[in-house]
């Protein structure tokens, strides 16, 4: 979440051509939903009042972050597919972290909800309202732009946005309605959308003039592979009730295409803001680097490999249920997690 509200504190403006409200607000963001982290692993770990406590915490970041982000909308001069997407994933952050507040509560018996339903508003809310369906709207702007591809149209895009938002529309009303039908209708209505996601992915990657296998683009390779493993992974869960396969699914959605596609879009992200910010205004004045030379490449690559390795055995240690290739491959994983931070560190430091 921090690394999608950082991402859209910057991407945002640009996207809507227009100013945040009150940017000061993304000053706090950080300390408010890192406080709330800390008081909900206290309580996963030792007391389950602190899930409360730590939900509030969260609820406030997120709350700050949709109204200002929601205000912000309102200045916008044109209204889009973008803008729609923006609009809704901010409403169902909303509701996703409010279900999350409820399910906290209901641990500690400060009321008596039926968990499973609310598990399932939170998790559709959060990871397929938000999460997937932001990455989808901002991704129609990203793949083309550093891709080098063909954009979709907007027409074109509206029939998975819509199809994706009625999913999880009734996904929600399904926990209300207490009906099985309901229920199994979101999950087709979502599958259904993300088919269509996939085929405009498809469309625009296949439209590519110059193909360029760098580090966002092996990012990229890497987070739709592993989006669609997950994705025919837990379309036969809902078959099967297999817990293995549902394991696997989500450790794919979450390590190998959030993991992947955040870092990959934070390797062209991080050093165009820093080319703007330090070497824009010399342009007249002196010759400057060009975006790629900011990025150490080596260590990016290395990042790269780590992780690729890591992912790759975590996912057979989850298949084989093997705890000491597990271990072995979360040391992968964490050397990806430490090199990505040097390179972040060596891009930010830069200096003219």
């Amino acid at each position: 979440m921090m690394a999608i509200f950082a991402a859209m504190a910057q991407l945002g403006p640009i996207i809507i051509e227009a100013d945040h409200h009150n940017v000061k607000i993304f000053k706090y963001l950080w300390f408010i939903l890192l406080t709330g982290l800390i008081l909900m692993l206290f309580g996963f770990y030792q007391t389950l009042s602190f899930l409360f406590y730590g939900g509030l915490f969260i609820l406030l970041a997120m709350g700050l972050y949709a109204i200002e982000f929601l205000l912000t909308l309102r200045k916008s001069r044109r209204t889009t597919s973008i803008t729609y997407v923006m609009k809704l994933s901010t409403i169902f952050l909303l509701v996703g972290i409010l279900s999350g507040l409820f399910m906290a509560a209901s641990f500690n018996a400060y009321i008596n909800i039926k968990l499973e339903d609310f598990l399932h508003i939170h998790t559709f809310g959060l990871v397929v309202g938000f999460v997937i369906l932001l990455i989808m709207g901002v991704s129609t702007i990203i793949i083309p732009m550093f891709g080098s591809s063909a954009r979709i149209s907007d027409k074109e895009f509206t029939k998975s946005l819509y199809a994706i938002a009625l999913g999880v529309s009734l996904m929600i009303l399904s926990a209300f309605f207490y009906t099985t039908l309901l229920k199994n209708f979101a999950y087709f209505v979502t599958v259904v959308s993300l088919l269509l996601y996939f085929s405009q992915v498809y469309k625009m990657t296949s439209s590519r003039k110059r193909i360029t296998h760098d580090i966002w683009a092996r990012s990229m390779y890497v987070a739709f592979s592993s989006f669609l493993l997950a994705f025919l992974l837990l379309c036969v869960y809902l078959f099967s009730n297999s817990e293995l396969l549902l394991k696997v699914g989500m450790w794919l959605l979450f390590v190998g295409f959030f993991g992947f596609i955040i870092i990959g879009n934070f390797y062209k992200i991080i050093p165009f803001l820093v080319w703007f910010y330090i070497y824009a205004p010399l342009l007249e004045e002196r010759s400057v680097p060009m975006l790629h030379e900011l990025l150490p490449q080596r260590l990016a690559n290395l990042q790269w490999f780590f992780s690729l390795s890591g992912l790759i055995l975590s996912t057979l240690s989850l298949i084989l249920q093997n705890d000491n290739l597990f271990t072995g491959a979360l040391v992968l994983l964490s050397v990806g997690a430490a090199l990505f931070l040097l390179c972040i560190h060596t891009v930010l430091k830069t200096k003219v």
